[in-house]
């Protein structure tokens, strides 16, 4: 799996699950978790560290998008799944 390939698979898990996906005014494609979004530069910055068994996945948003604890359970449900399907 490359960035390319990981951020596609994350917004298509985020749409499955309910979250809106869009394009934000910088032309980013963003996921929307309620009250925080996190966009592709974020998720970009994110991988391949966030896929690690060992991987603290509110530790890692926080140093590319801090102050969007909404986003860390969801992220962890999706990065779950891309395990799952990878291993």
């Amino acid at each position: 799996m490359d960035t390319i390939n990981f951020i596609k698979k994350v917004t298509s898990i985020s749409r499955r699950m309910g979250y809106k996906v869009e394009t934000n005014r910088s032309d980013q494609t963003q996921i929307d978790f309620g009250n925080k979004k996190l966009h592709t530069g974020h998720l970009s910055r994110l991988y391949p560290a966030i896929l690690e068994d060992n991987a603290n996945v509110a530790k890692l948003i926080d140093s590319v998008a801090p102050g969007r604890p909404c986003t860390h359970k969801p992220m962890r449900d999706i990065v779950e799944e891309i395990r799952s399907e990878i291993n």
